[in-house]
């Protein structure tokens, strides 16, 4: 022992060993002690998030926290520092107006970008001033002004849909509802369309649209190995990296070429959901930079959104034929020309809606919110503040308290809507923080589901074609929940 002791590295080695030893006791008895080890959950929450990471890596969030749900209750812990919940009431403590549960860091090691948009603003003092001066443009009565443009974009998608089903026997909606959704938001943004309907091939644009949320997931989990490889001159991290680069600079020559519009002939452009925006830079009171990021933001949430929803409607109906067959024939009663005054008021086209939103929203996972200073209590159980919490609306969606049988595919649960389901139907969001484009989204779905039943009033059918799989549309929880094989075959019935 004394010669072991007389060795400096051996000495060295032994008090290393002690100090980590002593620090991981330390931690351990803290995490083991704390308020949140009172909280329901699988043992190894208390003292690592590695499989809670592993699930949000492969695309299975949901599913894993929702598992939990069901074995433990409406509050489950599901890390170290993280608690979800499934619970109204929580619901509407954390995501009320004026609520003290502000935004995580986490959406903007999400997006990736240095600059805050709309969707990463932490701090309701800097995002309370900017959703006022956005807010306008995503109005019922602004969207008004846009609509002919969504109408054209939307009727053109289900002609191109009838084109293909023509010429291959089926067609892949979330190919078609993502060039439609690509082109609605490019024209609603920069007043021309990407024009993806018009050349109807998947490019570099798209192939980096479909993987910003698995790519941005990555960026979010696994920081640090994302930001040290992306030096490397090769690797999935440099891929990253170049696409991030490349969606910014879409972004930007969008914006550059339609501000030059603006001002060589401002009385003729058309207007857009960055006008306020455009004039806030040239009055000297919005950044330049703001307004390329705000336009991003956009991009990826008016396009990813849509096309995921708009996809899962048709996936759904297609294998519910009495379904697709009502819904068939509340929209073939439209009158030629029809606008969005003759959509609102068609209830089962709302119901289809909303029972998509409710079991194949594109966003299904708690939305990340640090707890206020002087901690908060959800179902008799205190956590303590800078802990972070979020109501799952996957989970939320699925209480059979609230919905009788929850997995069933039924619009006709929304013809009288109770108050329950009301209070417990989150797929925008809530409070200050709800999804600004809801509007826009609502009324570009309308028209997506009219057009194309009234192109195929003889109803669709999943079309498992050589390489397509049932499996294929299981939805993938990457923050944003596409499909996994990233498309969708269907095919008119016989």
């Amino acid at each position: 022992m004394d010669s072991l002791l007389g060795s400096p590295v051996s000495a060295a080695t032994l008090l290393l060993a002690g100090f980590l030893l002593t620090y991981i006791l330390r931690k351990a008895y803290i995490l083991a002690t704390s308020a949140l080890s009172r909280v329901p959950g699988p043992t190894h929450s208390k003292w690592t998030n590695l499989p809670l990471k592993w699930a949000t890596l492969t695309g299975e969030r949901v599913r894993y926290v929702h598992s939990l749900h069901e074995m433990y209750g409406p509050i489950v812990r599901i890390s170290p520092h993280e608690v979800s919940l499934a619970d109204t009431a929580a619901a509407k403590q954390i995501y009320k107006m004026g609520s003290h549960f502000h935004k995580s860091i986490w959406y903007r090691a999400f997006t990736g970008y240095r600059v805050d948009n709309l969707f990463t603003f932490v701090d309701p003092r800097e995002h309370g001033p900017h959703r006022r001066l956005t807010a306008f443009n995503f109005s019922e009565k602004a969207i008004k002004e846009l609509e002919p443009y969504i109408a054209k974009n939307v009727k053109q998608s289900a002609v191109r849909m009838k084109e293909e089903v023509e010429k291959r026997g089926f067609v892949d909606v979330f190919k078609w509802f993502t060039f439609m959704a690509t082109d609605v938001i490019g024209e609603a943004s920069f007043g021309t369309s990407f024009r993806m309907l018009e050349t109807g091939k998947k490019n570099q644009y798209i192939a980096d649209l479909e993987n910003v949320g698995s790519r941005n997931i990555f960026q979010s989990e696994l920081p640090l190995i994302v930001q040290t490889m992306s030096r490397l001159p090769f690797g999935p991290a440099v891929e990253i990296k170049k696409a991030v680069g490349r969606m910014i600079g879409y972004t930007e020559e969008s914006v550059e070429r339609y501000w030059k519009q603006l001002k060589a002939d401002p009385e003729n452009v058309k207007p857009t959901l960055l006008m306020k925006e455009y004039a806030a830079v040239e009055n000297g009171t919005l950044p330049a930079h703001q307004l390329g990021r705000d336009a991003l933001g956009y991009i990826v949430a008016g396009t990813d959104t849509t096309a995921v929803t708009a996809t899962y409607a048709i996936w759904r109906l297609a294998q519910l034929a009495e379904v697709q067959e009502a819904l068939t024939r509340e929209v073939s009663a439209l009158p030629e020309g029809f606008d969005d005054e003759d959509l609102k008021p068609l209830k089962y086209l709302d119901g289809v809606i909303n029972e998509t939103l409710r079991l194949s929203a594109p966003v299904q996972q708690g939305l990340p919110r640090i707890v206020p200073e002087g901690g908060a209590e959800f179902n008799g159980y205190y956590i303590p503040a800078s802990k972070t919490v979020g109501v799952q609306s996957y989970t939320l969606h699925r209480d059979p308290t609230v919905w009788p049988k929850p997995e069933v595919f039924d619009p006709l649960r929304w013809a009288d809507a109770t108050k329950e389901m009301k209070e417990s139907f989150y797929p925008w969001g809530g409070g200050s923080r709800i999804c600004i484009g809801m509007h826009f989204a609502q009324l570009e779905l309308r028209y997506a589901l009219a057009h194309f039943y009234r192109t195929f009033a003889g109803g669709m059918k999943p079309a498992f074609v050589e390489g397509f799989e049932e499996g294929d549309m299981l939805q993938m929880s990457y923050f944003l929940c596409p499909p996994k094989g990233k498309r969708c075959l269907v095919m008119p019935r016989k």
